[in-house]
């Protein structure tokens, strides 16, 4: 497997990406989805290209696409549009109302947002994840995370991490 990475510290380009993916439909990141070859992720043409990192099977065919956005305001317009965004996109679950409670609650301060999502077939599943960048910072910044893997390659990571701590003697 081979991994393709693209950064920037400009936050508004890769948000304005993302927000222009809301329009695609589901399970795809950026425009990006399973299956897709590198040669289209190298014609991508998205601000949102510069927060993505993909991996692909030795065919060129994605199976997993990473986007990671650091660095972002932690105020209510931001952590709204966030979750507002990924839930628009990808559905409506529990952790959706959750999370706009949080943000919209008095005595409460929005910490994190994660779901977990799977297509119908079960052939892909989505991991969307919005949390503090430094827990114990006096103004901590957010991250996102989006993560769109083939289930194949998902449970085959799974298998890899629970057999490493195995291949280490203490």
């Amino acid at each position: 497997m081979m991994n393709m990475k693209r950064t920037t510290s400009q936050w508004t380009a890769g948000l304005i990406g993302f927000s222009l993916s809301a329009f695609v439909s589901a399970f795809d990141v950026a425009g990006l989805r399973i299956g897709d070859t590198v040669e289209q992720f190298e014609a991508l043409d998205s601000p949102a290209k510069e927060f993505l990192t993909i991996t692909h099977d030795p065919e060129g065919k994605i199976v997993r696409i990473f986007y990671q956005q650091e660095g972002l305001p932690n105020d209510e317009r931001t952590q709204a549009k966030l979750v507002s965004r990924i839930c628009d996109k990808y559905g409506r679950v529990t952790p959706c109302y959750s999370a706009m409670s949080e943000i919209e609650s008095n005595d409460k301060q929005f910490l994190r947002f994660f779901h977990l999502y799977r297509n119908d077939e079960e052939t892909q599943e989505l991991r969307a994840r919005i949390r503090r960048t430094k827990a114990f910072s006096l103004t901590p910044d957010l991250t996102v995370e989006i993560d769109l893997m083939d289930s194949a390659y998902a449970k085959a990571l799974r298998e890899q991490k629970a057999t490493a701590s195995d291949l280490i003697d203490f």
